[in-house]
């Protein structure tokens, strides 16, 4: 009996199940339209029946809109469409990085399933989890959610409405779940490498697009939501869970490739060290011409001399931080705009409130 080697290839490569999610996402990138346009689409659809059912509720006049119709569809397909356009961005960024991995094919193959596949097991503990948060959250703000700023909502909204939440922190806390498991695939990824080279930085940038777009990812969702999220159930809950996004956000986009920068340092370092040995042998050689007035070699020496402090600059100047500055600039006006986008709501809630 034979073994087709394609199929024993992909065997050691799908070594777990993918997760529904995964499933999920594979089946609309497959469809003819762009992925970014059905996700448009469904949370057109599912905010559409919400106000149709806020509308025969009676809790909405008909033609009317509440913010808050749209943040558990925010929070259902957004997620998904982030993590679809993340793991075309990890599997490109790994071909980027592969040249410094010394890998072999099957490895880079599991390596590249890995980063667009999570395992069933992991999203479904991370749904339980989340939905046993979500069921505590609604019982601690009840009063305040559904009897307060929900005032005259009817009963079949209300139950729908914690329904359509339970799903969504089911589903869409997979971002979590999958961001931080990339941010770990970065990190084993690259401590893989055996040698990075200051010259050439560009398979050295390519995981921080990743770390980059998981952070601002966050930071997009974080203001979002606050624009859609009524400031009057705003409280020190709501504080603490922005300063946190905020830490998380940084902390995903630094601290994966802070050990490259390490080995980025150490690499400046050695080829530093190596110059300042280039610079101690020709000081040697110009005094001893000096010393014995041999001036014939002193023009090639000082020549060297240029030449080496030239060089000097060249490595000073050279970046040991895994990001272009673009990408800095970009993910630190995203880790703002949450900010200003929430006291900008306190300030305009206080002085309506006067």
């Amino acid at each position: 009996m034979t073994t087709d080697p394609k199929q024993h290839a992909v065997r050691e490569v799908e070594y777990y199940a993918p997760s529904f999610l995964d499933k999920f996402m594979n089946f609309i990138e497959r469809l003819p339209v762009p992925y970014w346009l059905t996700y448009l689409l469904l949370f057109i659809a599912q905010s559409t029946v919400m106000h149709i059912l806020a509308w025969v509720d009676g809790w909405l006049p008909v033609f009317t809109s509440n913010p808050l119709i749209f943040l558990f569809p925010l929070w259902q397909w957004l997620p998904l469409a982030i993590m679809t356009y993340s793991r075309t961005v990890s599997r490109q960024a790994l071909s980027t990085f592969s040249p410094l991995l010394d890998a072999e094919e099957n490895e880079l193959k599991r390596l590249k399933y890995e980063f667009s596949t999570m395992p069933s097991r992991g999203v479904i503990l991370n749904g339980v989890v989340w939905g046993i948060v979500y069921v505590i959250l609604t019982y601690a703000t009840f009063d305040t959610f559904y009897v307060s700023y929900g005032l005259g909502m009817g009963t079949l909204l209300s139950v729908v409405l914690m329904l359509e939440g339970l799903i969504t922190y089911i589903t869409g806390s997979a971002i979590y779940y999958y961001s931080f498991r990339q941010l770990s695939l970065v990190n084993r990824t690259v401590r893989m490498a055996k040698q990075f080279n200051l010259f050439r930085l560009g398979p050295v940038y390519a995981f921080s697009r990743v770390t980059s777009l998981i952070g601002i990812s966050w930071m997009v969702m974080l203001s979002l939501t606050l624009l859609v999220f009524p400031i009057q159930l705003v409280s020190g809950l709501t504080l603490v869970i922005l300063a946190l996004q905020v830490v998380l956000a940084v902390a995903a986009f630094v601290l994966p490739l802070w050990f490259v920068h390490l080995r980025l340092e150490d690499e400046k370092f050695r080829l530093l060290e190596e110059l300042n040995r280039q610079f101690e042998l020709t000081s040697e050689k110009l005094h001893h011409c000096l010393e014995n007035s041999d001036m014939g070699p002193v023009t090639q020496l000082k020549d060297a001399m240029l030449g080496l402090t030239a060089e000097s600059e060249v490595l000073n100047g050279l970046p040991t931080w895994p990001w272009q500055t673009g990408v800095l600039t970009g993910f630190l006006s995203a880790t703002i705009l949450p900010i200003v986008l929430f006291i900008s709501q306190l300030a305009i809630e206080k002085f309506l409130v006067k």
